[in-house]
């Protein structure tokens, strides 16, 4: 399911929740406009509590009640404040045979004191005239509320039971500010002060701030998605015995590919010739190759010119010279930038090596420290979990053999054959040959 729509979905919950809770908990009565009505007017559910806001134009208003069953009547009249010395009285009905027989004279103008009133559910005054109960037989009923001069505004409460419908409760948001500028008179601002003015406040603030959270948490999301897992292939010999795995990993076309040589490792080297003959078949398959020094360089700098390649192929050489510039130019947390563009790693012999844990299979393959590198620790660029030893042949499996089970645990072998492939964590041996277990020589 897409994010925008679990988020309409989720507002949505909450919005129709809290008018759940609202309507449960605020309301007196349910409001009903009908002073732009001219015809009369049919009261449905007489028992539920609804509230009839109504203004008399020179003729009494009638109100009609269709019941099957027995119900209770309730009814009480009131007037806003805005027509303070409007007085109202009330008939009640029953019709039989279509004629009208009183039940009830509900009288509001003789001597009947009408009573201040303030309605906490729309902040507004009233005077609280007469009311009426009773219990009344299946029938049909009708209601004429009236005055002297049939004219003015006044209310009709009727019903007590608080039972509200999440769409009635949904048309407060346009009933209420209504009623306050064409009924009461009142600021429409007022509305804000209500009890569903400040839920409605609160509502926007709380699906805003989700909404916003959920913007957060997708941006993240997408961001996640848009980095790219890390992806090597660590090579013993490069181009000349693992140029079909180089192939296979690259990421379009090869005459579209740039390659990042880093030749460093070469430079303490007298014979440079494996550095040249891979360059030459690295050429000779169609790619983009330019030779990068990372001596006496900064992490800037790196990055600048290393993000316009594809492929970073760190050459084979001096294990020790190479560790010492990758650890001065800051090489390896370029690297880790590098990965979240979606570039490249390809590693020879020694460029392999300094890919993994440390660099000790270096010293165990003959590797000398040449008289600049002075004194350093072993600690390579950790790109995988394992110490890497490259260029295997039986000659060094004593050597192996020889070595305690902790240096052997975390040790991966590669033939001149062989390289690891590494996605994420995912981590694969390809190649020609078969997996070489160090405790097993």
């Amino acid at each position: 399911m897409k994010l925008s729509i679990i988020k309409s979905k989720i507002s949505l919950v909450l919005v129709i929740f809290t008018f759940i809770f609202v309507a449960g908990s605020c309301m007196a009565h349910l409001p009903r406009i009908i002073y732009t009505q001219k015809t009369d007017v049919q009261v449905l559910n007489p028992e539920n509590s609804q509230a009839f806001y109504d203004e008399l134009f020179e003729k009494p208003r009638n109100y009609f009640i269709n019941s099957s069953s027995e119900f209770n009547l309730y009814l009480n009249i009131l007037v806003p404040f805005s027509n303070y010395y409007g007085r109202y009285s009330a008939n009640v009905y029953k019709i039989v045979d279509g004629k009208d027989y009183l039940i009830e004279f509900i009288n509001g103008e003789n001597n009947f004191t009408w009573q201040e009133f303030y309605e906490n559910f729309d902040r507004d005054y009233y005077l609280k005239g007469p009311e009426f109960e009773k219990k009344l037989l299946p029938g049909n009923y009708k209601i004429e509320v009236f005055n002297t001069t049939n004219t003015g505004k006044y209310v009709l409460a009727v019903g007590k039971n608080e039972v509200f419908p999440i769409l009635d409760s949904l048309s407060i948001y346009w009933i209420l500010p209504t009623l306050k500028i064409q009924f009461f008179k009142t600021p429409v601002y007022e509305f804000i002060l209500t009890p569903f003015g400040l839920v409605a406040v609160g509502v926007l603030m709380v699906t805003f701030l989700f909404i916003a959270f959920l913007f957060f948490i997708g941006g993240i999301i997408e961001k996640i998605k848009k980095i790219k897992k890390p992806m090597l292939l660590l090579t013993s010999s490069g181009m000349q015995d693992s140029k079909e795995d180089i192939l296979a990993i690259l990421p379009k076309p090869a005459e579209d590919v740039r390659i990042a040589h880093i030749i460093t490792a070469s430079k303490p080297e007298e014979d440079k010739f494996y550095m040249e003959n891979d360059k030459v078949l690295i050429k000779e398959a169609g790619l983009n190759v330019e030779d990068i020094d990372i001596e006496g360089k900064n992490k800037t700098q790196l990055l600048n010119i290393l993000e316009s390649f594809d492929i970073i192929y760190v050459q084979g050489g001096n294990t020790f010279y190479l560790l010492k510039h990758i650890k001065l130019s800051g090489f390896d947390k370029v690297m880790k930038k590098l990965f979240r563009k979606g570039k490249i790693y390809i590693g020879v012999s020694a460029g392999s090596i300094v890919a993994g844990k440390n660099i000790v299979t270096a010293e165990w393959l003959g590797d000398k420290k040449p008289f600049n590198v002075g004194f350093m620790n072993y600690k390579a660029m950790n790109f995988v979990p394992y110490n890497i030893f490259v260029h295997y042949s039986d000659a060094f499996a004593e050597l192996i053999k020889s070595k305690s089970k902790k240096e052997k645990k975390n040790l991966k072998i590669l033939t001149d054959g062989e390289a690891l492939f590494v996605y994420g964590k995912k981590i694969t041996l390809v190649g020609n040959g078969k997996s070489i277990d160090p405790n097993n020589l």
